[in-house]
């Protein structure tokens, strides 16, 4: 079976969901597979890049600027007698001949937000590679909803639901690492408007409780905002390895997870995983990914949030919504999710002959 995976994604963002996706899914099929990988500029500086080990010999560089020149399809040399996988991290597809084309569909937050331009064009160029592809991966039941919400057109046959993994460097520790984490409410990921970073600042504001941010460095505008509403009460730590961040998850109270729409919600598994209780806004995927492990708000108020927090003050209730949390998290592994991308693969090449 051969595979060319587009690692395009890697040279996109530095860090990100799809990015630790895309490097799960390749860890587990390298050495599986006839595998090429195609790779951009810029891709070395991707943290998830950065942990994995890709042979030499299947890494094809690409030259031209993935913005521009490819922006559309890559061109992909064939055997002229195989056929193979063609599967893109980031919506794209390939015109050769022997080409199957796989698109993985994350989830439809253009369609919730109001675009940018830019937004606005890398949809259209989304929803051609929908269109366009053999087979059609959605992370969650949720989004695969949304995609015949929004591509009604598209035939069902075609889609298969995938959920990701967990990385099983999340666990439960002995202790708690960081003793000074005791009352910090914890925020992992963008701060982009729909994500609601804001108001769980100002929610804050009126607790006892300090934040914790991890993701990308702090902008002026928020440092400024941070400083108004929570003094001397917030600390940011940027891009912290899988291990920091799961020392973290072990010492927090709680992560607060308010955004109003994801396609999967990777955070929320991760904290079940390592024993952090969860509290989130039970929109779109949410429901789905966390199970009966979290506490679920049905809408963002600081009374809801507050009062959330308090029942987890309760030790007895804390440590039942941890353990469901835990078992939940048990669901969703890296491994299963690469098996069943093979077996898909398997199964349209066999289609294809």
């Amino acid at each position: 079976m051969r595979i060319v995976y587009d690692n395009i994604i890697f040279s996109l963002q530095r860090a990100g969901g799809i990015s630790v996706v895309w490097e799960h899914l390749l860890n587990h099929c390298l050495g599986k597979a006839d595998i090429s990988c195609l790779e951009y500029a810029g891709a070395a500086k991707n943290l998830s890049r950065k942990s994995l080990v890709v042979p030499a010999e299947d890494i094809v560089v690409k030259s031209l600027n993935p913005r521009v020149a490819e922006l559309f399809s890559p061109g992909v040399p064939s055997r002229p007698e195989a056929l193979f996988i063609f599967h893109s991290s980031y919506y794209r597809i390939c015109n050769n001949p022997k080409a199957i084309n796989v698109t993985t569909v994350h989830d439809f937050i253009y369609e919730y937000v109001r675009p940018t331009v830019k937004q606005r064009l890398r949809k259209a160029l989304n929803y051609r590679a929908i269109r366009e592809s053999d087979a059609i991966v959605c992370v969650s039941e949720n989004t695969r909803r949304d995609l015949l919400k929004f591509i009604p057109e598209i035939d069902t046959s075609k889609i298969t639901v995938i959920h990701n993994g967990v990385s099983e460097t999340f666990h439960k520790l002995a202790t708690r690492p960081f003793a000074e984490y005791a009352e910090y409410v914890l925020f992992v990921g963008g701060r982009s408007g729909y994500k609601n970073f804001r108001f769980i600042v100002e929610a804050l504001a009126g607790t006892k409780f300090k934040l914790l941010i991890c993701g990308k460095p702090l902008s002026k505008s928020e440092k400024r905002m941070l400083d108004a509403q929570l003094p001397n009460r917030y600390r940011s730590i940027v891009f912290p390895s899988n291990e920091e961040l799961n020392r973290i998850y072990n010492s927090v109270y709680a992560l607060v997870y308010p955004s109003a729409y994801e396609g999967f919600g990777l955070p929320i598994p991760e904290a079940q995983r390592a024993g952090c209780p969860v509290i989130a806004l039970g929109s779109s995927s949410v429901p789905e990914v966390a199970g009966n492990g979290a506490i679920l708000l049905d809408t963002l108020t600081q009374e809801n949030l507050a009062e959330a927090l308090e029942r987890l003050a309760d030790r007895e209730f804390r440590t039942d919504l941890i353990e469901r949390g835990h078992a939940n998290s048990q669901r969703f592994s890296w491994k299963s999710m690469a098996e069943s991308y093979l077996k898909l693969y398997e199964r349209l090449l066999k289609a294809a002959r």
